[in-house]
């Protein structure tokens, strides 16, 4: 689907438009074929550098053809629940911006739907807004990982089984992040050489906060994949401590179950044995095995088994 927008700074709102005219902002969303193809035709883009667009596993990067601008990024998407990452391909043309993304750039809305105010008219500004975009997207999401991860860290002792599922989920959206944010960082040094836009002093101070931001971005993605695989090394510790616990309790548990069992085998044998004619043999048999049992049970006791 294709959509025309516009807006000049004398305009109160975003415009749909039908057809597009010189300071447009063309946003399009799982283009079919025809619609790609009409795209080529009317914007004179690259047919196949196009269709890179809606290619899942296309990774960041910059192009030029023609004078005109591809800038491959991707976009923190969310699925039932688990976030990976979405490929969208910001165009600047002469007279044009376009995105295209395979899924729908939810950041976009507040744009779209006039809830921040946004001018097409100036392309290279428009470009830098919404490359910037991308990277506010990515520091919710990391926020929202880093806060999750942190409860996890303070509730270590009483982690469960789905907060350990949980941890692996953060920490393949996090190497997906990575994955994404370091050759974006490259393609954005590639745009701040000048060599391809036409950037004002401004323009290129935006470049290099977007460029800035993108690299405490890969920080604090490395940072939080660090806190992920420590809490996980601490959870397989604490794991095996307990159960080196349970296994000792249970042992010396066996042990001094063992005692009352082994004396009255003993006993059990017909043969001849110590106090078998004794008036008062059932008490002192008795009170060895409580005695026995009790020993035993304070040596494990001083060992921390028990």
């Amino acid at each position: 689907m294709i959509t025309y927008y516009f807006r000049t700074v004398k305009e109160e709102s975003l415009q749909q438009l039908k057809e597009p005219r010189a300071g447009t902002w063309a946003h399009v969303e799982n283009p079919t074929p025809e619609e790609l193809d009409q795209l080529t035709e009317r914007f004179s883009l690259d047919r196949d550098l196009l269709h890179d667009a809606i290619d899942f596993y296309e990774v960041p990067r910059f192009e030029s053809e023609n004078g005109i601008s591809y800038y491959y990024t991707r976009f923190p998407h969310e699925i039932t629940g688990d976030v990976s990452t979405a490929p969208i391909l910001f165009i600047v043309t002469p007279n044009t911006v376009i995105s295209v993304a395979r899924e729908h750039p939810m950041f976009l809305d507040v744009y779209t739907e006039n809830k921040t105010p946004l001018f097409t008219t100036q392309r290279t500004k428009l470009f830098l807004v919404l490359a910037s975009a991308v990277n506010r997207e990515y520091r919710g999401h990391m926020i929202n990982i880093r806060r999750d991860v942190q409860r996890s860290r303070v509730n270590l002792r009483n982690i469960r089984n789905r907060d350990i599922v949980q941890l692996v989920t953060f920490e393949s959206a996090v190497n997906d992040f990575m994955s994404a944010l370091i050759p974006t960082d490259t393609a954005l040094a590639t745009i701040l050489s000048g060599n391809f836009l036409d950037l004002y002093e401004e323009d290129q101070d935006h470049i290099e906060d977007i460029q800035l931001e993108n690299k405490q971005l890969i920080e604090s993605a490395k940072t939080t994949l660090k806190n992920i695989q420590n809490i996980r090394s601490a959870y397989t510790a604490i794991v095996t401590n307990n159960l080196n616990q349970i296994i000792k309790f249970l042992t010396s548990l066996t042990i001094i179950l063992t005692i009352p069992t082994l004396i009255g085998s003993l006993y059990g044998m017909n043969i001849r044995l110590p106090l078998e004619n004794h008036p008062l043999a059932f008490p002192i048999i008795l009170t060895i095995i409580v005695v026995s049992m009790g020993g035993v049970a304070f040596y494990f006791s001083k060992k921390e088994w028990i």
